[in-house]
């Protein structure tokens, strides 16, 4: 055998696990979205909780379904870009700031500059590590 081949092989296996992985993922997004929309919408139209509470409640439940749908629909297309290399915190990171920004634009604006500015950290401080072993 050959390295090419080995190399296909290897790559191959990886392919499929990553790609049970990502449909998994997929499916609990589904889940969650459909649930929460679920969940809000009975909410919002029976009693209970108080008139206040109830429609902060349901909407809140409804903006965190339809978040979590888009990310759904929008998981193709991620997974082209390579979203199933990113590490799982930073994926709920970065659902907890859309949760976040459709329930309190400011806060989840604050919250997704908060996201960004450790990704660049963490990607600095990722390449001063490679730069040190390299030159060692």
């Amino acid at each position: 055998m050959t390295l090419a081949s080995n190399k296909k092989k290897t790559n191959s296996k990886k392919s499929s696990k990553t790609d049970g992985q990502s449909k998994f993922q997929r499916k609990l997004l589904l889940v969650f979205a459909v649930s929460f929309l679920m969940l809000g919408a009975l909410i919002k139209s029976t009693d209970l909780f108080q008139i206040g509470s109830k429609e902060f409640v349901s909407g809140t439940l409804l903006k965190v379904g339809f978040v979590l749908g888009l990310a759904w629909v929008a998981a193709p297309q991620l997974e082209m870009l390579g979203w199933q290399k990113l590490r799982g915190s930073m994926l709920v990171g970065a659902i907890l700031v859309l949760i976040l920004w459709s329930i309190r634009p400011r806060i989840g604006a604050i919250a997704g500059a908060v996201l960004l500015a450790s990704m660049l950290l963490v990607a600095i401080i990722g390449w001063f590590r490679k730069a040190s072993k390299l030159k060692s």
